[in-house]
């Protein structure tokens, strides 16, 4: 098994000069350039930055950018890092690759455990394998992947978020996984080579645990089941139609009423800001919260991973059902997974351990909120005719709801050919833009 790890390969050029400048300026004379100039010949700023992020003015370190490497890490692992809105990442892609030479990682288990976890989950591996046989897709057949498979993707940070991602990982909720905790102390004394005391300063700052984030016990697991994912539309601005974005409008510009059209077109769209809406999507598989999560202007609230294992909902997809030999290895797997572990509890399965053993096709209730402007750039994604069918289809149901807001500005949102009248997707094109119109111009 290859050792999990994370690694900082590459960071700003211009180093700690960069946010000393950024410390020094509101309190110094000169010019940005002379002020940058004067700090790349300076050898206090190491102090200097010290000093002025323990007064509490961290955002002076946002202006060093880190890229680490997370290199055959769970994914659970990926799924905690991606949490943290203020960074960019890129993931292997499920639904394009083959995974079935992926590997998988060891949580701390007593020694009498693992050579069963070893056997099941080389034989969920094993099912997934089947199921590419059985001429299913790549992106269906992932649905059987344990989160304990390995991850490979990339995180690029400043420094202030990173700071703060390698504290939750190291006292907060992060440090009740072992996993976690070993990738976040590495990444803390890889981080020292460049502030050598601030790790500390935003640990001594960081709020006592609580054990409201620890792993919750498992004592058994109920008979899985397939369920199907739906949208549930919480909240919508009280007037969250075409009046709301024109006197946006008309405040910023001084004109008369803009058409909302005109809006949606135009350069600047912040009017859409003025908008928003919370909602539930409901059973919606771990698969499809990565989906969901790369939207990062959302407020976003994702149970851990365990809860997914807790409930033993499952995403049953059409390719799968209306094939015998698939549907029969799929349920299979799901029923055999939640036997494992019911047998493997009782015999001392550490709760942080639990969340291995959920299936990339096991749902959770994820709560979302966004603003207008948002909510139009992920309808123009994941409302597409190419967006992966589970996410699609409750971004789908949401706009459905969406657009029962009386004289409702959600009647021009959908995809980007919708939109727009032209699809982005070049020659991966459905070519279907006529149709899509027709399709989202109606009642959906």
């Amino acid at each position: 098994m290859n050792q999990a790890q994370a690694k900082i390969i590459a960071s700003s050029t211009a180093g700690d000069a960069a946010v000393a400048s950024a410390a020094r300026i509101s309190t110094t004379q000169g010019s940005a350039l002379e002020i940058f100039a004067r700090s790349c010949e300076s050898e206090n700023n190491a102090g200097l930055i010290e000093k002025v992020a323990a007064s509490g003015h961290t955002s002076t370190l946002e202006h060093q950018f880190f890229t680490v490497a997370f290199d055959n890490v769970s994914v659970c692992t990926e799924e905690f890092v991606i949490e943290f809105r203020l960074g960019s990442y890129t993931v292997k892609s499920r639904r394009y690759v083959d995974f079935t030479d992926a590997g998988f990682c060891l949580p701390p288990l007593p020694e009498q455990l693992l050579p069963d976890y070893k056997a099941h989950m080389q034989s969920l591996f094993d099912d997934y394998a089947a199921l590419l046989e059985c001429g299913i897709p790549k992106e269906d057949a992932r649905y059987l992947l344990p989160y304990c498979f390995r991850s490979n993707f990339y995180c690029t940070m400043n420094a202030r978020e990173l700071l703060y991602m390698i504290t939750v990982m190291c006292v907060g909720r992060g440090s009740y996984f072992p996993e976690l905790k070993a990738l976040g102390e590495s990444l803390k004394e890889q981080i020292r080579a460049y502030f050598p005391k601030l790790p500390d300063l935003f640990e001594k700052r960081f709020p006592a645990g609580s054990d409201r984030y620890a792993p919750p016990a498992v004592p058994a697991c109920p008979q899985p089941e397939a369920a199907q994912g739906r949208a549930e539309l919480l909240h919508v601005s009280p007037v969250a139609d075409a009046l709301t974005v024109s006197a946006a409008f008309n405040f910023v510009s001084g004109s008369q009423p803009a058409d909302p059209d005109a809006v949606l077109h135009g350069e600047r769209t912040r009017e859409l800001e003025m908008i928003w809406a919370q909602f539930a999507l409901r059973d919606l598989s771990l698969a499809a919260v990565t989906h969901l999560v790369r939207h990062r202007m959302q407020t976003v609230l994702v149970p851990q991973v365990t809860q997914a294992v807790l409930t033993q909902h499952y995403v049953l997809p059409e390719s799968i059902e209306n094939n015998a030999d698939a549907r029969e290895i799929y349920t299979a797997a799901f029923m055999r997974n939640a036997d494992v572990l019911n047998r493997m509890l009782p015999e001392g399965l550490p709760a942080a351990a639990v969340q291995y053993f959920a299936l990339a096709g096991n749902q959770v209730d994820v709560l979302c909120a966004m603003n207008g402007r948002e909510l139009l750039h992920f309808m123009k994604l994941r409302t597409c005719s190419r967006a992966q069918w589970e996410i699609r289809g409750v971004a789908v149901d949401l706009l459905r709801q969406l657009r029962l807001a009386e004289g409702s500005v959600f009647d021009r949102f959908g995809p980007s050919c919708f939109v727009t009248g032209k699809c982005p997707e070049g020659r991966l094109s459905c070519g279907k833009t006529a149709q899509m119109q027709e399709i989202f111009g109606g009642k959906l």
